[in-house]
């Protein structure tokens, strides 16, 4: 995730409902299982594909990788949440160690000090790690393992398997684990006022974003880490996709495809903050742009009826739909995309219109020096 800036945490895949009950998560995720090894194997398998050379190709597709990464995502996400919950006055008194006792680290991480109360261990666990390891840091780290996994080709990356990778990993492992006791006691507890509260801040917060990710970048740099050929060449080639069987049997490289997306939501995300600053700067959006002629013959010659007013084809696209319907619009077909099957005509035309409307968002780039001044 290219554009993302990783100084904050927040969150991305959880709803709404599940930010205000993230034990419901905890129950979806481990109610078939006794135990956390079958999540645990899961981290394990996209570690494996990162350092096995095109070990993603003995899936049955790079959608099914993609669930799993998605699932230990969100698995993550609900922990977060609920440890600004949890644990409660009186049980963090039980593993608060007095100011005499505190010992200087000598190593970066130091084991946790466990206790005969396997509840107190595993709240004690789930601070620790949290502290260690924001949600921001989590999150950069398994999408770097999946994009690796995934073979890029498209950018000289390398994720370096150094004694921070590894650590990394065991704290997701530890995590996991400690979600489960966590899931198992808290079945039968109810929230509390304060809980409720803390959590319907956070499900505010969530409803109140303009972007899905912290950006480092504006619109203005759309094109800093992809050209623009290589976006449009990324939308061809998912509507190739979309109408093949079992494309990813025969060609390489999907993290190329995961790479091109994310610009693609960066693309969706920074045209929704363009459109929102002209409702602030009280524009008319029916205002026409003047091009030069020569220009306009050419702009008019490509079929974009919307060239003469850019504003108002914004506003017509987002009052259509939300940017949260667009952006859940453009993860489906990222999902199709991956699916290794051929798409129903019907599946396919949501795709298509969401592929559409960030390919004009793309041409739309190109017409940005004439863009009327108005103050």
């Amino acid at each position: 995730m290219h554009h993302v800036e990783y100084q904050g945490s927040y969150i991305t895949l959880l709803t709404e409902k599940e930010i205000l009950n993230p034990y419901s998560v905890l129950k979806k995720t481990f109610n078939e299982f006794s135990s956390p090894t079958h999540i645990q194997d899961e981290l394990f398998e996209i570690l494996t594909l990162a350092i096995r050379r095109n070990y993603w190709m003995t899936y049955d597709s790079p959608l099914v990788i993609y669930k799993k990464y998605k699932k230990l995502l969100r698995l993550f996400e609900a922990g977060w949440l609920i440890e600004k919950i949890r644990p409660d006055l009186s049980l963090s008194e039980k593993f608060s160690i007095p100011y005499t006792n505190i010992k200087i680290k000598t190593r970066e991480r130091e084991r946790i000090i466990t206790n005969s109360d396997p509840i107190s261990n595993a709240y004690q666990a789930l601070v620790s790690i949290y502290s260690s390891d924001p949600l921001y840091s989590l999150r950069s780290d398994l999408f770097n393992l999946l994009f690796e996994g995934l073979m890029p080709t498209c950018v000289n990356y390398s994720c370096e398997f150094d004694d921070y990778m590894a650590k990394a990993v065991q704290q997701m492992n530890i995590l996991i684990s400690t979600l489960l006791i966590i899931d198992r006691h808290e079945q039968r507890n109810v929230l509390s006022p304060r809980d409720v509260e803390i959590l319907t801040k956070e499900r505010d917060k969530f409803i109140a974003r303009d972007t899905l990710y912290d950006y480092d970048v504006d619109l203005y740099h759309v094109f800093r880490y992809s050209k623009k050929e290589d976006l449009i060449t990324a939308i061809l080639i998912s509507k190739e996709i979309l109408n093949t069987n079992n494309f990813w049997k025969l060609h390489g490289n999907p993290a190329n495809i995961l790479y091109y997306y994310h610009d693609l939501l960066f693309i969706l995300d920074g045209y929704w903050g363009h459109y929102q600053n002209i409702l602030e700067d009280g524009k008319d959006i029916n205002t026409k742009w003047k091009y030069p002629k020569d220009k306009k013959q050419e702009l008019y010659s490509m079929g974009y009826k919307w060239i003469k007013r850019p504003w108002k084809y914004l506003h017509d696209q987002f009052e259509k739909k939300s940017v949260q319907e667009w952006r859940s619009m453009l993860e489906l077909c990222l999902e199709d995309v991956f699916s290794n099957r051929q798409i129903g005509y019907r599946v396919d035309r949501n795709n298509n219109e969401v592929l559409d409307f960030i390919r004009e968002l793309l041409y739309l780039d190109e017409l940005n020096a004439y863009e009327p001044k108005i103050y």
